[in-house]
């Protein structure tokens, strides 16, 4: 089994924590309080249509850096990921059916 360096497992965690806060931060940009609808557009509610434009733009540009961050710290802890599994003996079926 490959052992992660300690700071590989620094760096991922470091890495996915600010993925997710980015994402969570864009997520809370985007809170609306009103979910009432009106007009044929159900799906713009009073809420949505108050968020000022920043919002948006902040929102997206928050998302980019959380994708990177997010996605190189999973693909820095796959093979951990894995390898903890095969030393286990866990199978595919096991994961989604016990």
């Amino acid at each position: 089994m490959r052992m992660m360096k300690s700071k590989t497992k620094l760096w991922a965690l470091s890495a996915g924590l600010l993925g997710c806060l980015c994402f969570g931060g864009g997520d809370w940009l985007m809170m609306y309080g009103d979910p009432s609808g009106t007009g044929k557009l159900k799906w713009l509610t009073i809420g949505t249509a108050a968020i000022p434009q920043w919002r948006y733009i902040l929102a997206m540009v928050l998302a980019f850096p959380g994708i990177v961050l997010y996605g190189s710290a999973l693909f820095a802890v796959q093979n951990y990921i894995t390898d903890e599994k095969k030393e286990k003996g866990i199978s595919l079926s096991e994961c989604f059916w016990s």
